[in-house]
């Protein structure tokens, strides 16, 4: 899938957990006994910044992950719960890391031999980070909570026609110009479109924040509070996760007060390679350090 696509399955994803964890705050507040004692436990803590890794599969069942699956997204979301700044580091799947018990090789075959533990351990041992909590979430995710959520309205700014039966899975493309509510199908569609945009990246990037922007506004809509439980249902089925919900509702209680500007995007430099006559991503050991420090994920020495 392409790149932009992938940046863009990742910030869909944050929304999601933003909202299940302000659902699983409003539950809370109103149904247990002595909430103030949970809730003092929760946002007490001095920590104000919550770290994981989202992993991107294409797989049958998320839950049970055969040997030979490998990630083809590996993002580091970091976010601040007190402001909402949030950053996404793109890790690139080709990445030369040490993998423990299989020697060095590209950084998405840890997946396969160890599923989600041993990739974010492979992410903490290449960068030097501690980050404790990891996603899986499968790319279907993404068509079903469009459809949960019926749908949402964007401007298609040209008609939209292309079929690739090469691509994978296959991409069929056809849109209308025009404002309309698009379903799950024809936001993958949307999404996935590529030719026609006469600044290319530009408009594409711009077709993202577009949906995302949509998708946050109908997160807000009361009447989108009365789906919670299917929302709720999709995020379990599509997701594999070891973040406690005690993190979930950190993340989510100041729902209302988030915004798509708060998202930043990054990518760990380095450049392309070849080692053995098979191409790799090499770190840029000396950028890659001064990226990870200025976003507080790696302490001074």
């Amino acid at each position: 899938m392409a790149r932009f696509f992938k940046a863009f399955f990742a910030t869909l994803l944050i929304l999601i957990i933003i909202f299940v964890g302000s659902i699983g705050y409003f539950i809370l507040k109103n149904h247990i006994e002595n909430p103030s004692d949970f809730f003092n436990e929760v946002f007490n803590d001095s920590n104000k910044r919550e770290t994981f890794v989202v992993m991107g599969v294409d797989v049958k069942d998320v839950k049970n992950i055969e040997n030979g699956t490998r990630s083809d997204t590996m993002m580091i979301v970091s976010m601040n719960t007190e402001t909402g700044q949030t950053d996404i580091i793109s890790v690139p799947r080709d990445t030369y890391a040490k993998i423990e018990g299989h020697g060095r090789q590209k950084l998405n075959h840890s997946f396969n031999f160890g599923g989600p533990k041993l990739t974010l351990q492979t992410i903490n041992d290449t960068l030097g980070t501690e980050i404790e909590n990891y996603v899986v979430v499968d790319y279907g995710f993404v068509k079903k909570v469009t459809d949960v959520v019926d749908g949402v309205e964007v401007d298609v700014p040209m008609d939209m026609k292309y079929n690739d039966e090469w691509s994978d899975p296959p991409l069929h493309i056809d849109l209308k110009k025009g404002l309309q509510t698009l379903n799950g199908e024809e936001a993958i569609q949307f999404l996935r479109f590529r030719k026609g945009y006469a600044n290319q990246d530009l408009g594409r990037v711009e077709a993202q924040q577009q949906f995302a922007g949509a998708f946050l506004a109908k997160l807000k809509e009361p009447k989108t509070w009365l789906k919670a439980p299917l929302l709720l249902q999709a995020y379990e089925q599509y997701t594999d996760t070891n973040m406690p919900f005690s993190t979930v509702i950190k993340l989510g209680k100041n729902v209302g007060n988030f915004k798509m500007e708060n998202i930043e995007k990054h990518t760990l430099p380095g450049r392309a390679g070849y080692k053995n006559k098979i191409s790799y991503f090499f770190l840029d050991e000396k950028g890659t350090e001064k990226l990870l420090r200025e976003l507080d994920l790696k302490q001074g020495e």
